[in-house]
């Protein structure tokens, strides 16, 4: 028992591995046969992941879900941006803004590193309020968080141009650069789901007392993965400050925010979960988008859907709540489903082989 107590992070390790291998086999596929629309899919996909895993790493271990970690992305976001777009540009666009920021022009990893360390310093230090907080409060006060980023975002004009597009900035995300990341942040929340703080954290959300009396430190576990997940939202912010190479800040509002809790109700508690709930969510996006424009059925013509995508989301969120509230994977892992689906093959030959024998 204590044997296999030391290996957690081997099985933590070829877990990631498996997930990985699903995601690669996918985007091998697409970048192999798909078209550039199907290109524009799976990277928006890649980046919905890693946003979707990383509110995963504390929604999922803690029990509270989270609407404030768009916040975290646009910091990601907007602090990446500032220091890799054009100094021109940014003299027209942001001439009040301070001269180190201004005439800054670096690379993409350290702009992004820049970005991910002003998420992680707020996140340690507005931190220890919200992780006091559960259920119903959790959740309002996250709201409030993000509200709180969004007004800031919009009144900033020195830095972010207000409510306007902050353009020009350099088209750095590759696929490449997704995968690597998205490597990354699967290895980091899976260590992070299997290790002592998060098994004691994920105890204590179904049940606080028995959690509490087997000695779980429930606030310093919850803080922890607060500040984790905060890192990989900003992550993913940067990668989509630099796929789009414009951004504002309603991009980081409401919609998002309802996009990606949406991914990791539907998916399950589980970093296998927010994958499948990512996939599923952003294909299902992209295909009412399109309907938002207009589309036929038999003899009825609608010119125009408009809050379609919004309206689907929450009636299915209302299902998965209703019909399967644990979400379509629960809390299983990858290699997890493996075992139970091999499991239930030996199960059913084993059935099937004392039927014949009878």
């Amino acid at each position: 028992m204590n044997m296999l107590a030391g290996k957690w992070w081997k099985q933590s390790l070829v877990g990631s591995a498996l997930l990985l291998a699903i995601v690669l086999v996918i985007v091998a596929i697409v970048a192999l046969a798909g078209s550039t629309t199907d290109m524009r899919i799976l990277m928006v996909f890649l980046i919905n992941v890693i946003a979707a895993i990383s509110l995963q790493t504390y929604a999922g271990n803690s029990g509270n879900i989270s609407f404030g970690h768009v916040g975290f992305m646009a910091f990601g976001a907007y602090g990446s941006a500032l220091f890799t777009a054009d100094p021109a540009i940014k003299a027209i666009g942001i001439p009040n803004a301070p001269a180190f920021i201004r005439e800054a022009a670096i690379g993409f990893l350290p702009a992004m590193l820049i970005g991910t360390a002003v998420a992680v310093v707020v996140a340690a230090a507005i931190g220890r309020v919200f992780v006091r907080l559960s259920g119903a409060a959790a959740a309002v006060a996250t709201l409030g968080f993000m509200v709180i980023i969004y007004t800031l975002l919009s009144n900033a004009e020195e830095l972010t141009r207000g409510s306007k597009a902050f353009s020009g900035i350099p088209e750095y995300t590759t696929l490449g650069w997704c995968v690597a990341l998205l490597a990354l942040t699967i290895v980091v929340a899976r260590l992070l789901r299997d290790s002592n703080t998060g098994l004691g954290l994920r105890a204590c959300a179904d049940d606080p007392i028995a959690g509490q009396a087997a000695g779980v430190d429930i606030l310093n576990s919850r803080y922890v993965m607060w500040v984790a997940s905060a890192a990989g939202a900003a992550i993913a912010g940067a990668l989509y400050a630099h796929y789009i190479g414009a951004i504002l800040p309603k991009a980081f509002h409401f919609e998002l925010t309802f996009v990606l809790v949406t991914m990791v109700i539907v998916g399950g508690r589980s970093i296998t979960g927010a994958v499948a709930g990512a996939a599923l969510i952003t294909i299902l996006a992209e295909v009412l988008r399109r309907l938002e424009n207009g589309f036929s059925i038999g003899s009825i013509n609608l010119s125009e859907a408009p809050g379609l995508t919004t309206a689907v989301l929450a009636l299915l969120i209302v299902a998965t709540l209703t019909i399967r509230p644990q979400g379509l994977v629960s809390r299983w892992e990858v290699e997890e489903l493996l075992h139970r689906w091999q499991f239930r093959q030996k199960e059913h030959a084993s059935v099937r082989a004392e039927e014949n024998h009878v």
